[in-house]
Protein backbone atom coordinates (compact mmCIF):
# COMPACT_ATOMS: atom_id res chain seq x y z
CA UNK A 1 0.00 0.00 0.00
CA UNK A 2 1.45 3.68 -1.06
CA UNK A 3 2.81 5.66 2.11
CA UNK A 4 1.02 8.60 3.44
CA UNK A 5 2.42 11.85 1.96
CA UNK A 6 4.04 13.78 4.03
CA UNK A 7 4.61 17.98 3.65
CA UNK A 8 4.57 19.94 0.59
CA UNK A 9 4.31 16.70 -1.42
CA UNK A 10 1.00 15.74 -0.06
CA UNK A 11 -0.15 19.12 -0.13
CA UNK A 12 0.90 19.28 -4.14
CA UNK A 13 -1.43 16.41 -4.74
CA UNK A 14 -4.59 17.64 -3.11
CA UNK A 15 -4.29 20.88 -5.02
CA UNK A 16 -3.71 18.89 -8.39
CA UNK A 17 -6.34 16.15 -7.63
CA UNK A 18 -5.99 12.71 -8.12
CA UNK A 19 -6.08 11.36 -11.78
CA UNK A 20 -8.97 8.45 -12.20
CA UNK A 21 -6.55 6.34 -13.88
CA UNK A 22 -4.60 6.46 -10.81
CA UNK A 23 -7.69 5.07 -8.67
CA UNK A 24 -7.72 2.49 -11.39
CA UNK A 25 -4.17 1.54 -10.61
CA UNK A 26 -5.10 1.15 -7.32
CA UNK A 27 -7.44 -1.05 -6.85
CA UNK A 28 -6.05 -3.25 -9.72
CA UNK A 29 -3.17 -4.19 -7.49
CA UNK A 30 -5.98 -4.60 -4.50
CA UNK A 31 -8.19 -7.02 -6.29
CA UNK A 32 -4.81 -9.21 -7.29
CA UNK A 33 -3.30 -9.41 -3.90
CA UNK A 34 -7.09 -10.06 -2.26
CA UNK A 35 -6.94 -13.04 -4.99
CA UNK A 36 -3.28 -13.73 -3.93
CA UNK A 37 -2.43 -14.43 -8.29
CA UNK A 38 1.26 -12.58 -8.96
CA UNK A 39 1.25 -10.58 -11.99
CA UNK A 40 2.88 -13.21 -13.80
CA UNK A 41 -0.78 -15.07 -13.12
CA UNK A 42 -2.80 -11.67 -14.48
CA UNK A 43 -1.03 -11.58 -17.30
CA UNK A 44 -1.33 -15.09 -17.97
CA UNK A 45 -5.19 -15.48 -17.35
CA UNK A 46 -5.79 -12.14 -19.78
CA UNK A 47 -3.41 -14.00 -22.66
CA UNK A 48 -6.13 -16.90 -22.20
CA UNK A 49 -8.93 -14.42 -22.54
CA UNK A 50 -7.93 -12.26 -25.52
CA UNK A 51 -5.69 -14.77 -26.82
CA UNK A 52 -3.09 -12.35 -27.37
CA UNK A 53 0.32 -12.60 -25.05
CA UNK A 54 0.70 -10.24 -22.52
CA UNK A 55 3.84 -9.77 -20.56
CA UNK A 56 4.70 -9.71 -16.80
CA UNK A 57 5.57 -6.26 -16.81
CA UNK A 58 2.48 -4.50 -18.34
CA UNK A 59 0.45 -5.79 -15.32
CA UNK A 60 3.64 -3.91 -13.10
CA UNK A 61 2.84 -0.85 -15.37
CA UNK A 62 -0.73 -0.76 -14.76
CA UNK A 63 -0.17 -0.91 -11.07
CA UNK A 64 2.41 2.13 -10.97
CA UNK A 65 0.32 4.39 -12.30
CA UNK A 66 -0.72 4.88 -8.64
CA UNK A 67 2.29 5.55 -6.74
CA UNK A 68 4.99 5.34 -9.63
CA UNK A 69 5.65 7.91 -11.52
CA UNK A 70 4.17 7.40 -15.09
CA UNK A 71 0.34 7.44 -14.99
CA UNK A 72 -0.92 4.30 -17.01
CA UNK A 73 -4.04 5.31 -18.89
CA UNK A 74 -6.68 3.08 -18.95
CA UNK A 75 -9.34 2.40 -21.86
CA UNK A 76 -12.86 1.04 -21.62
CA UNK A 77 -12.04 -2.00 -23.27
CA UNK A 78 -9.26 -2.72 -20.75
CA UNK A 79 -11.15 -2.25 -18.08
CA UNK A 80 -13.94 -4.38 -19.23
CA UNK A 81 -11.32 -7.17 -19.34
CA UNK A 82 -10.10 -6.59 -16.03
CA UNK A 83 -13.74 -7.03 -14.86
CA UNK A 84 -14.02 -10.54 -16.70
CA UNK A 85 -10.22 -11.62 -15.40
CA UNK A 86 -11.11 -10.75 -11.83
CA UNK A 87 -14.72 -11.36 -11.92
CA UNK A 88 -15.88 -7.81 -10.28
CA UNK A 89 -18.57 -5.49 -11.48
CA UNK A 90 -16.22 -2.51 -13.24
CA UNK A 91 -17.75 0.20 -10.98
CA UNK A 92 -14.89 -1.93 -8.61
CA UNK A 93 -11.93 0.24 -10.10
CA UNK A 94 -13.54 3.39 -9.32
CA UNK A 95 -13.71 2.92 -5.56
CA UNK A 96 -12.03 6.10 -3.41
CA UNK A 97 -8.30 4.86 -2.10
CA UNK A 98 -8.79 4.73 1.70
CA UNK A 99 -7.89 8.16 3.06
CA UNK A 100 -8.07 10.10 -0.31
CA UNK A 101 -11.82 10.22 -0.17
CA UNK A 102 -11.85 13.92 0.15
CA UNK A 103 -9.18 14.73 -2.41
CA UNK A 104 -10.27 16.53 -5.47
CA UNK A 105 -10.54 14.61 -8.98
CA UNK A 106 -7.97 16.04 -11.44
CA UNK A 107 -9.38 18.63 -14.05
CA UNK A 108 -12.35 18.74 -12.31
CA UNK A 109 -12.61 20.25 -9.12
CA UNK A 110 -15.32 17.61 -7.97
CA UNK A 111 -14.47 15.57 -4.73
CA UNK A 112 -13.31 12.00 -5.16
CA UNK A 113 -16.28 10.44 -3.46
CA UNK A 114 -18.31 11.48 -6.80
CA UNK A 115 -16.37 9.24 -8.40
CA UNK A 116 -18.29 5.80 -7.54
CA UNK A 117 -21.81 7.76 -7.14
CA UNK A 118 -20.73 8.49 -11.40
CA UNK A 119 -20.29 4.82 -12.01
CA UNK A 120 -23.99 3.87 -10.15
CA UNK A 121 -25.47 7.18 -11.64
CA UNK A 122 -28.31 9.63 -9.82
CA UNK A 123 -31.74 8.94 -10.07
CA UNK A 124 -31.91 11.79 -12.71
CA UNK A 125 -29.72 10.43 -14.59
CA UNK A 126 -31.05 6.86 -15.28
CA UNK A 127 -33.60 7.92 -17.52
CA UNK A 128 -31.41 8.15 -20.55
CA UNK A 129 -29.91 4.63 -19.73
CA UNK A 130 -33.69 3.12 -19.50
CA UNK A 131 -34.33 4.49 -22.84
CA UNK A 132 -31.04 2.71 -24.53
CA UNK A 133 -32.15 -0.65 -22.51
CA UNK A 134 -35.80 -0.17 -24.28
CA UNK A 135 -33.80 0.39 -27.69
CA UNK A 136 -32.28 -3.56 -27.23
CA UNK A 137 -36.08 -4.63 -25.83
CA UNK A 138 -35.83 -3.90 -21.82
CA UNK A 139 -38.98 -2.27 -21.69
CA UNK A 140 -38.71 -2.65 -18.00
CA UNK A 141 -35.15 -1.55 -16.45
CA UNK A 142 -36.40 -2.80 -12.74
CA UNK A 143 -36.32 -6.82 -14.39
CA UNK A 144 -32.09 -7.25 -14.09
CA UNK A 145 -32.39 -11.03 -15.26
CA UNK A 146 -34.74 -9.64 -18.40
CA UNK A 147 -31.95 -7.70 -19.00
CA UNK A 148 -29.13 -10.29 -19.14
CA UNK A 149 -31.37 -12.59 -21.03
CA UNK A 150 -32.11 -9.91 -23.66
CA UNK A 151 -28.13 -9.18 -23.96
CA UNK A 152 -26.46 -12.79 -23.33
CA UNK A 153 -29.32 -15.02 -24.30
CA UNK A 154 -31.46 -17.05 -21.99
CA UNK A 155 -29.05 -19.50 -21.72
CA UNK A 156 -26.77 -17.09 -19.89
CA UNK A 157 -28.80 -15.50 -17.45
CA UNK A 158 -27.93 -16.94 -13.95
CA UNK A 159 -30.20 -14.63 -12.02
CA UNK A 160 -27.28 -14.24 -9.60
CA UNK A 161 -27.51 -10.68 -10.67
CA UNK A 162 -29.37 -7.82 -8.13
CA UNK A 163 -32.62 -8.34 -8.34
CA UNK A 164 -33.79 -4.99 -8.54
CA UNK A 165 -31.18 -2.33 -9.96
CA UNK A 166 -32.66 0.67 -8.92
CA UNK A 167 -32.78 -0.57 -5.22
CA UNK A 168 -29.29 -2.14 -4.85
CA UNK A 169 -27.47 1.37 -5.93
CA UNK A 170 -29.34 3.75 -3.74
CA UNK A 171 -28.45 1.22 -1.31
CA UNK A 172 -24.80 1.61 -2.05
CA UNK A 173 -24.93 5.40 -2.14
CA UNK A 174 -26.62 5.72 1.11
CA UNK A 175 -23.29 3.59 2.84
CA UNK A 176 -21.09 6.05 0.85
CA UNK A 177 -23.31 8.87 2.12
CA UNK A 178 -23.10 7.54 5.72
CA UNK A 179 -19.20 7.31 5.43
CA UNK A 180 -18.08 10.87 3.97
CA UNK A 181 -21.42 12.57 4.96
CA UNK A 182 -22.67 13.49 1.32
CA UNK A 183 -25.80 13.87 1.58
CA UNK A 184 -27.18 13.49 -1.44
CA UNK A 185 -30.59 11.88 -1.63
CA UNK A 186 -31.58 14.61 1.10
CA UNK A 187 -30.33 17.45 -1.33
CA UNK A 188 -32.90 16.14 -4.01
CA UNK A 189 -35.79 15.92 -2.09
CA UNK A 190 -35.33 19.52 -1.10
CA UNK A 191 -34.81 20.47 -4.62
CA UNK A 192 -37.45 18.22 -5.92
CA UNK A 193 -39.93 19.86 -3.37
CA UNK A 194 -38.76 23.45 -4.45
CA UNK A 195 -39.39 22.61 -7.81
CA UNK A 196 -42.70 21.46 -6.94
CA UNK A 197 -43.62 24.71 -4.82
CA UNK A 198 -42.67 27.03 -7.90
CA UNK A 199 -44.55 24.85 -10.82
CA UNK A 200 -47.69 25.31 -8.34
CA UNK A 201 -47.89 28.88 -8.24
CA UNK A 202 -45.48 29.81 -10.64
CA UNK A 203 -42.13 31.69 -10.41
CA UNK A 204 -43.48 35.50 -9.32
CA UNK A 205 -45.83 34.19 -6.98
CA UNK A 206 -43.07 32.14 -5.49
CA UNK A 207 -41.08 34.41 -4.85
CA UNK A 208 -43.65 37.03 -3.79
CA UNK A 209 -44.87 34.60 -1.26
CA UNK A 210 -41.08 34.63 0.10
CA UNK A 211 -40.95 38.18 0.32
CA UNK A 212 -43.74 38.47 2.00
CA UNK A 213 -42.92 36.19 4.60
CA UNK A 214 -39.71 38.04 5.33
CA UNK A 215 -41.57 40.78 5.99
CA UNK A 216 -43.72 39.26 7.95
CA UNK A 217 -41.23 37.72 10.24
CA UNK A 218 -39.50 40.85 10.95
CA UNK A 219 -42.77 42.68 12.11
CA UNK A 220 -43.26 39.64 14.31
CA UNK A 221 -39.84 40.32 16.43
CA UNK A 222 -40.39 43.76 16.33
CA UNK A 223 -38.23 45.46 13.45
CA UNK A 224 -39.07 48.51 12.26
Amino acid sequence: MRPRKKGTEAEEEACRGLDVNAVVSYNLKAIRERQGWTQQEVADRLSRLTGHTLPQASISAMEHGFDGERRRRFDAHELYLLSVVFDVPIAYFFVPPPGRERLRLADTGRPMVELYAAVLGHERQLAPLDERLAEIGVKDPDEADQALMTVLGASKATGAWHDHFRTWRKRRLREVERQYGDRLDEVADFLADFAAQVKAVGPKAYLESQAYSGRDAKRDAGAP
